[in-house]
């Protein structure tokens, strides 16, 4: 849950930033921008990229804890982009 909150984080500090600067555009360049970014490295962490063979071979080789802390660390980086991403959508349509 502590991944969620830091995403939300992210969401208001680029809020404030945005409104400061007077261009709100900016809200939904950067958070897209780190919605798209996380996304990228869960797919790349979790093996999404390669074939089967290979994927099957990286799950043969490697220990259950290794398995469970990529599988951590994929979430996390799927939940500090879920409101990134969600940001990015709703903002840009109501603009």
């Amino acid at each position: 849950m502590k991944a969620f909150f830091v995403g939300i984080g992210i969401v208001v500090t680029t809020l404030l930033i945005s409104v400061f600067s007077d261009d709100l555009t900016l809200l939904y360049k950067i958070t897209g921008g780190v919605a798209i970014a996380s996304l990228v490295m869960s797919a790349s962490i979790s093996g999404a990229f390669i074939d089967g063979d290979r994927f099957g071979g990286n799950v043969l080789s490697e220990i259950k804890e290794d398995r469970k802390e990529r599988f951590v660390l994929t979430n996390r980086l799927l939940l500090i982009g879920l409101p990134n991403a969600l940001t990015a959508i709703l903002v840009y349509f109501l603009m």
